[in-house]
């Protein structure tokens, strides 16, 4: 019976709007570090090939 009843409690919390509203902000909020740390990766790496071509073009190699 308490795990009959166990299962009840949790499927009403799960279908609770507040833990749906929960739900969805926190993925919300990993979908966009997600997405912060996708763009800072790309920021870094076309900085070092800036950085790359520059040093080229100084040893004169980039021809």
């Amino acid at each position: 019976m308490a795990g009959a009843a166990a299962v009840a409690i949790g499927k009403k919390i799960l279908k609770s709007p507040k833990t749906r509203d929960l739900a969805v902000k926190g993925l919300a909020q990993g979908m966009k570090l997600h997405h912060e740390a996708k763009e800072n990766f790309q920021n870094m790496k076309d900085e070092a090939s800036d950085i790359c071509n520059d040093a080229k073009a100084e040893a004169g190699l980039d021809k």
